[in-house]
C-alpha cells in the first residue's frame, strides 16, 4: 500500500500553516492518519519564559529542556517531524553564517536536501515504517508545509528534488496545493495576474498534480458584507421598509471591488479581460462601502472631482500606460496558452469548503480509488474490471462538487448578496444614470 500526501506551498502570509492545522483536523475526522512534517526552517516559535522567579532559575531551565525534546507544542498543528528542532532552523544559519532572511532559508532548504536520507529515515522510524521499506501496514497520510518564498521554485530546484525524492524512495503519492490570498488579489486586478503568472510557474516546475487554491475567502466576505452588516444593523433600530429597499438596491450595484463574478477568477478563461480594469482602485471599495453607509458625505467622493478625472486622462495618455497594459496583456496571453490554471474558493473554517477541496486532491494523488474495506488485495478479474471502468470514469466525467450552481452558492455564501460591478469612475456615471432610470419606472409601476 503506498502513502499519500500533500505538500504545501503558497506566497508568505498566504495561510499554509493554518490550512496545514485546519486540513489535519478535517482529514482526522474523516478517519485517516493524518501527520504534518513541518519542512519550513522559518516556521518555528520560539519558547518564551514567563517565569520572573530568579531563586528558581535551575528548576526552570530543567522545565524548559525537557519541552524542548518533545514537539513544538507552539505550532498550530501536531507535528510528526519538525525541521527547525530536528534539523536545522533559519534563525541559528543567520546567527552563525551571518546570511540575510532569504539567502539563509536557501540555506537551510539546501542543507536539509543533502542530508535528505537521514530526514526520510526519521521520517519512516517515527511512522513505524521498518527499515527494509515495506510500508504495507502504514496508512498514513502526510502534510508537508514548506516554506513560501518565491526564490525556490523560481530561481532553485530544491524544492523539486525534495518532493521527486519524498515520491521515489516513501512511494508517495503527492499533491502540491499552492495557496492564494483570495483576500488580497481579488481585490486587485494586477495582484491576481500576478498570482496567476506564479502558479502557472510553480506548476511546470515542480512537476505534480497540483490543485491551486484561493484561500481566506472568509476575509473577503467580510469586506464585501461591510454595508450589509450596517444595513441589518439599521433594520434591528427600526427603519422603514421602503429605505431597507433602497439600500438593498444598493448593496447588489455598488458592493464589489471587481467587474467579474467568481465563476471568471475560478476557471481563468480569457484573462485578458481584466487588462481594461488595472485602474480599479481596491480602496475606492471601502469608500463605496463608507459613503453607503452614511459615514462619508457624498459630495467628498474623489472619483467625480474634475481634476482627478484630468490626471487619470494624463496617466492613460502617457506611454508607460501603454506599455503597461501591453505587459499585462502579454501576461495573462501566456497564462492563457498554457490553460493548466484553475482556482478552488476555500475559507479553512468551512468544513463544506474544506470538504470541497479534499475530494479534488484525492481524485489528483488517486486517494479516491482507495478502497478502505480491504479488498484492494484481492485479483479477481471483475475487482480488476471494476476497478478500471470506474478510474475511467472518473477521468471523463466532470467535477460534479464544482458545477456552475455550487459556484453561485459560493459566491453568495462568500460575497453576501453583493455581484460584481466595474469599479471605475468613468462609468459611475452611467451606472447612477441607469439606477435613475430604474427608479423612474419602478414609481411608473407603483
Amino acid at each position: 500500500m503506498v502513502l499519500y500526501g500533500q505538500i504545501v506551498i503558497g506566497a508568505p502570509g498566504s495561510g499554509k500553516t493554518t490550512y496545514c492545522d485546519g486540513m489535519q483536523q478535517y482529514l482526522k475526522l474523516l478517519g485517516r492518519d493524518c501527520y504534518v512534517v513541518n519542512l519550513d526552517p522559518a516556521n518555528e516559535v520560539p519558547y518564551t519564559n514567563t517565569n520572573n522567579d530568579d531563586n528558581n532559575n535551575g528548576d526552570s531551565d530543567g522545565k524548559i529542556e525537557e519541552e524542548d525534546q518533545g514537539n513544538n507544542s507552539q505550532l498550530p498543528y501536531d507535528t510528526i517531524l519538525d525541521v527547525c528542532q530536528d534539523i536545522i532552523s533559519l534563525d541559528s544559519v543567520m546567527s552563525e553564517l551571518n546570511l540575510g532572511p532569504n539567502g539563509g532559508l536557501l540555506y537551510c532548504m539546501e542543507y536539509i536536501e543533502h542530508h535528505l536520507g537521514e530526514v526520510i529515515q526519521l521520517l519512516k522510524e517515527r511512522l513505524g515504517i521498518p527499515k527494509d521499506g515495506n510500508i504495507q501496514a502504514s496508512r498514513a497520510y502526510l502534510l508537508f508545509d514548506l516554506p513560501g518564498q518565491i526564490e525556490l521554485t523560481a530561481h532553485s530546484n530544491v524544492v523539486t528534488r525534495i518532493a521527486q525524492r519524498l515520491v521515489r524512495e516513501l512511494d508517495l503519492r503527492l499533491v502540491c496545493v499552492q495557496l492564494v490570498d483570495g483576500a488580497v488579489c481579488l481585490t486587485d486586478v494586477s495582484k491576481f495576474i500576478g498570482a496567476a503568472l506564479v502558479c502557472t510557474s510553480s506548476m511546470m516546475r515542480l512537476e505534480l498534480p497540483c490543485v491551486n487554491v484561493l484561500s481566506k475567502m472568509d476575509l473577503l466576505q467580510r469586506n464585501s458584507n461591510f454595508n450589509i452588516g450596517n444595513i441589518k444593523d439599521r433594520e434591528k433600530s427600526g427603519n422603514d421598509s421602503s429605505d431597507d429597499d433602497d439600500d438593498e438596491h444598493e448593496v447588489h450595484n455598488d458592493n464589489s471591488p471587481l467587474p467579474f463574478n467568481l465563476e471568471f477568477f475560478t476557471q481563468c478563461h480569457d484573462l485578458h479581460r481584466l487588462v481594461d480594469y488595472l485602474e480599479s482602485n481596491p480602496m475606492d471599495f471601502m469608500a463605496n462601502s463608507n459613503n453607503n453607509s452614511g459615514e462619508i458625505d457624498p459630495k467628498f467622493d474623489y472619483t467625480e472631482d474634475p481634476e482627478y478625472q484630468a490626471a487619470q486622462a494624463r496617466t492613460r495618455s502617457s506611454k508607460f500606460y501603454s506599455k503597461y497594459h501591453k505587459l499585462h496583456h502579454e501576461l495573462c496571453e501566456m497564462v492563457e496558452d498554457y490553460s493548466l490554471l484553475s482556482f478552488l474558493p476555500l475559507s479553512i473554517q468551512d468544513a463544506e469548503s474544506v470538504g470541497r477541496v479534499v475530494a479534488r486532491i484525492d481524485k489528483c494523488n488517486g486517494y479516491v480509488f482507495l478502497q478502505e474495506n480491504g479488498s484492494a488485495g484481492n485479483s479477481g478479474g471483475q475487482s480488476n474490471s471494476n476497478n478500471m471502468q470506474n478510474m475511467f470514469s472518473s477521468a471523463i466525467v466532470a467535477d460534479s462538487e464544482w458545477s456552475t450552481g455550487v459556484l453561485q452558492d459560493v459566491q453568495e455564501k462568500y460575497l453576501g448578496e453583493s455581484m460584481f460591478r466595474e469599479d471605475i469612475a468613468e462609468l459611475k456615471s452611467d451606472q447612477k444614470e441607469r439606477m435613475q432610470n430604474t427608479d423612474k419606472v419602478d414609481e411608473t409601476i407603483k
